[in-house]
């Protein structure tokens, strides 16, 4: 699982994630500056969910990093996100760019 900062301006990004049962810790982000995480399993109940909050200028979102029903599949290979002022967008193996995107929570 990999997180970029790719805020436009320079922005430090304050990223926070965390699942139920593990928090990952609060890390400061300069633009460009990457976040990983690994070693992390699937629950037995199929139930594992990571969220983030980020926070830049004093703007604070959240968002699904990881749902297992949903990202099994799609993250099978690499789960890697870029995170931009209008939402966090997923990076898509078959085109090549990070053009899967959410809206924030």
């Amino acid at each position: 699982m990999k997180v970029s900062n790719d805020l436009e301006n320079g922005l430090v990004l304050t990223i926070h994630c965390k699942s139920k049962n593990d928090d990952l810790g609060v890390h400061a982000l300069p633009n460009g500056g990457t976040f990983e995480f690994f070693n992390f399993k699937p629950n037995f109940y199929a139930t594992t969910q990571f969220y983030c909050s980020t926070d830049w200028n004093g703007a604070l979102h959240y968002f699904d990093i990881y749902i297992y029903r949903i990202d099994l599949d799609r993250c099978k290979t690499i789960c890697w996100w870029s995170v931009k002022e209008g939402g966090p967008c997923l990076y898509n193996l078959d085109s090549g760019k990070y053009d899967i995107c959410s809206p924030w929570n």
